[in-house]
């Protein structure tokens, strides 16, 4: 059950994904810290299920790089990833807020429209600049496929303007070629080796977390068991669905 007092934070949270569910232009809202004009920003989009070291590490990444801020988005749902259910999309951002409000230059904001192209012109919008584009490989490789667009080649010619792309290697999956210009993303070593699936079968067993989320993220996935096989957090779940 939800007590009063998580209610009332997690809220305003759920207020903003149900306005980014609503017909209209691709847009970002934050839901911590600002977005000013004439920065230099970074997107890092996703739907962190859940957040992971990873995630956090290419945020960092791309501070370092020059991005300030460092946005992270999150639409409720993203490509290809419609059948994951588990955490619920409140929860989720919930999370990635905790993390941010440890780091001064990041921001978290909700999307409305799951195209990374859609998401790097709303942010360009915001500040007046281009956009650095924060990637895995993994991403980079969906990013080009064709099936995500009406029309491929327009798609690329707009986040040619958008947006700069910085890739990071990961795991299993080679840097795709790609049609725009693109600079490599240098990470820790252990960084290409995680991912949020891994995460999720962690927290399902039962294994310990710390190796693979950041500390505030492990602890709400173990205080809410958004990944534990048993049914319990489908109530919750429900709960947030009525806030």
């Amino acid at each position: 059950m939800l007590g009063a007092r998580e209610r009332r934070r997690l809220e305003p949270l759920a207020a903003v994904l149900d306005r980014a569910a609503r017909p209209g232009p691709p847009r970002l809202e934050p839901v911590a810290g600002g977005i000013p004009r004439g920065v230099t920003a970074g997107l890092l989009a996703g739907t962190f299920n859940p957040f992971t070291r990873a995630h956090a590490a290419l945020a960092a990444a791309g501070h370092r790089a020059g991005c300030d801020p460092v946005v992270l988005a999150m639409a409720p749902v993203s490509l290809a990833k419609e059948g994951l259910q588990r955490a619920h999309p409140v929860d989720r951002l919930d999370w990635v807020r905790s993390w941010a409000r440890r780091h001064p230059w990041a921001v978290v904001a909700a999307a409305s429209h799951p195209l990374l192209v859609d998401m790097a012109e709303a942010l360009g919008r915001r500040t007046g600049r281009r956009v650095a584009l924060l990637l895995g490989a993994d991403k980079a490789a969906q990013l080009v496929e064709a099936r995500w667009y009406e029309d491929p080649a327009a798609a690329m010619e707009r986040l040619g303007r958008a947006a700069d792309l910085l890739v990071a290697e990961r795991a299993g999956h080679a840097v795709p070629d790609l049609p725009l210009r693109a600079v490599r993303l240098r990470t820790a070593g252990w960084v290409p080796e995680r991912s949020a699936t891994e995460a999720r079968a962690a927290a399902r067993r039962g294994f310990a977390l710390d190796g693979l989320l950041p500390a505030v993220v492990a602890r709400a996935v173990r205080r809410t068991g958004a990944y534990d096989s048993d049914p319990s957090y489908l109530a919750r779940a429900r709960e947030l669905d009525a806030l």
